[in-house]
């Protein structure tokens, strides 16, 4: 579309780039000063007919102006440059999952020009998404590797490769995902008739006969694809432990589905290859037939559980019928896969340790102080989703009586006034509020002091030791509101100075190791005499089975022991950030110091730490604490 190659070039960078500075540009190209210059006089005068030009802006660079008015002209150049690629490459998120994709399925090194030119940007802003794709991908333990004068590539185990691309390249949440199958996955999967795998999945494993969702049929469909791509490219899975599928009907049906595969597309399946089809085929089925022999084994499972529960924590689940029935279930399913689940990761992991972290703790510790539940080297992600199952027969157990508070009514309108204000009150706040008395002005003033916790009146009142809400008839609502504010204000500053205590705040402005700060910790809580002097080594012990950091700010190391009188939260902000795991450098410490069976307070101390984990700039706000009365207002702002 330009008289030549760099100058379209050149106008690609300048619509990709906020700005671009003349050493960048000369670096990109391989050419002088004076050459750029000329380039962009060239290029302006191709834009003037589009009201566009590249301007300079004085100590930052150059610009293209009026960017909008040639977004066309950008369209029709991309879609005829990327009309091979996967993505649109239209935004940063697209130009992000093709630069991932191409390193998902490249042979050999990238150069960094080769992935300028296909996703089209500068070496700028490439270099800005290949580290963004470095902490994506270190989750997965995949790296990219470079060469210098070479490029890039992606390394690391098979089975992990084929798990990132199910779950970065294909898109789940479409409301047609279960229908069709999109234009994405079918550039993906060029060569592979997906709708023909489905339909012979149906064949072998009719919907009638085995209860598979539509959601987890495409699932498993998605993995054969991923299965038949990277075979063919001779990607093998590493070694992976033998899956045996118990049911032998399902067994031929699966040794069927393969076959046909292998003839259908020219490959041969390793039986570490069918290792993986089996793990996926059995974690995506919901069916119960195999579990049959684990029977007792899994009655035991649940009953050990849930003493083990009510043992550390006070917690008596043991009751709940819903919970026992719920847990079956999922042993059935876990337990003949309980080598292989390590394929499929948690995706609902990071929210249920944020929103549910008293039941993700719960089930951690009872998982590792009981041997018969250790022997099964549960993975974190499988404890994330046990817990689930756990919060929730929590909330069907948890009716704690509310403390009412005494109120004093004082109205200046009469009898009838009286006894409306005291039925408005009684009917919206029947559990939390009881009425001492109902009294006119002239009556209260002749009282010399009030035993209440606060008082409502229609007409104003000179100050008193105790809080007043004033209400008026023609603004009910208001009034009502003011007094369930009053409520949850008091019920929270209450709670709070009940859990906290100003002698076991701290303030840390030099340690920056987990393990030292927990121990300088507990050198003080020794003497004040707090803790036992292996309580500490508890904590430490708790840390290695899983680190306790739930978010980028916040930790709760802890421990349950049956020494400790009284549950107590120490409180250490600290002014420089502790690397506490491979991910979180954090700067609140809760170290939880946790009675034997003190389910109360442990649970309203989760409460409040399950609101606060969802306001991170209430987090960023306590990292500046530096008294304990400026703790006390942080968390009184957690909007519960």
């Amino acid at each position: 579309m330009f008289a030549y190659k760099r100058l379209e070039q050149l106008f690609l960078r300048f619509n990709t780039e906020s700005i671009c500075t003349m050493n960048e540009l000369t670096k990109y190209f391989a050419v002088s000063e004076r050459t750029i210059r000329s380039d962009i006089k060239e290029l302006n005068n191709e834009l003037v007919d589009y009201n566009a030009e590249i301007v300079t802006l004085r100590g930052l660079g150059y610009q293209l102006q009026n960017k909008e008015n040639v977004r066309i002209l950008f369209k029709q150049m991309t879609n005829i440059a990327s009309s091979t690629a996967i993505f649109s490459l239209e935004n940063t998120e697209d130009r992000i999952k093709q630069l991932l994709y191409l390193l998902l399925t490249a042979e050999k090194f990238l150069s960094i020009d080769e992935l300028c030119d296909i996703i089209f940007v500068g070496r700028t802003t490439l270099l800005g998404y290949l580290k963004e794709l470095k902490v994506l991908l270190a989750s997965y333990e995949l790296v990219i590797t470079s060469k210098t004068n070479i490029g890039y590539k992606l390394t690391g185990q098979e089975i992990n490769v084929r798990q990132c691309f199910a779950e970065q390249m294909i898109e789940r949440n479409l409301n047609s995902y279960i229908s069709q199958f999109s234009i994405i996955e079918q550039r993906i999967f060029a060569g592979i008739d997906l709708k023909e795998i489905f339909q012979k999945t149906i064949e072998l494993f009719p919907p009638y006969e085995y209860k598979i969702t539509d959601y987890n049929r495409k699932n498993f469909v998605v993995h054969i694809a991923i299965a038949i791509l990277r075979i063919k490219k001779h990607h093998e899975v590493e070694e992976l432990t033998q899956v045996t599928l118990f049911d032998p009907k399902i067994q031929q049906a699966m040794d069927q589905l393969i076959t046909w595969v292998e003839s259908k597309h020219q490959l041969t399946f390793s039986q570490n290859d069918k290792n993986w089809i089996y793990a996926h085929f059995f974690t995506e089925l919901q069916q119960q037939s195999s579990s049959k022999q684990y029977k007792k084994e899994i009655e035991k499972l649940v009953q050990e559980l849930l003493k083990e529960i009510r043992q550390t924590f006070g917690e008596n689940l043991q009751e709940d019928e819903i919970l026992r029935k719920d847990l079956i279930v999922h042993f059935s399913n876990y337990l003949p896969l309980k080598n292989i689940l390590t394929i499929k990761s948690n995706p609902l992991l990071p929210a249920i340790k944020r929103n549910y972290s008293y039941a993700f703790e719960l089930t951690v510790m009872a998982i590792s102080k009981n041997e018969f539940l250790h022997y099964y080297q549960f993975t974190e992600d499988d404890i994330g989703y046990i817990a689930l199952h756990i919060a929730a027969a929590i909330e069907r157990s948890n009716k704690k009586e509310l403390k009412t508070k005494k109120v004093l009514i004082v109205c200046g309108q009469g009898i009838s006034s009286s006894r409306l204000l005291e039925a408005i009150v009684h009917k919206n706040f029947p559990e939390q509020i009881e009425i001492i008395d109902t009294v006119s002005f002239a009556t209260f003033q002749l009282q010399e002091r009030t035993t209440v916790d606060f008082i409502i009146s229609t007409i104003p009142l000179a100050k008193t030791e105790v809080p007043i809400v004033q209400v008026d008839f023609m603004e009910i609502k208001k009034g009502l509101q003011e007094i369930q504010q009053l409520l949850d204000q008091d019920k929270k500053r209450s709670e709070l100075y009940t859990l906290f205590d100003p002698s076991l705040f701290f303030i840390n402005t030099e340690i920056d190791k987990r393990e030292q700060l927990i121990h300088a910790l507990g050198n003080i809580l020794e003497k004040k005499h707090v803790i036992t002097k292996n309580f500490i080594e508890k904590v430490i012990t708790r840390e290695r089975v899983v680190p306790t950091s739930i978010t980028p700010f916040i930790a709760i190391p802890h421990a349950i022991d049956s020494q400790v009188k009284e549950t107590k939260i120490v409180v250490c902000i600290s002014k420089v950030a502790i690397k506490w795991d491979k991910e979180n450098r954090v700067k609140i410490i809760f170290l939880i110091i946790g009675k034997d069976s003190d389910k109360e307070g442990l649970q309203t101390f989760f409460d409040y730490l399950s609101d606060l984990v969802e306001n991170e700039k209430l987090q960023k706000k306590m990292t500046q604490v530096n008294q304990f009365s400026e703790l006390i207002d942080c968390l009184s702002n957690i909007s519960k």
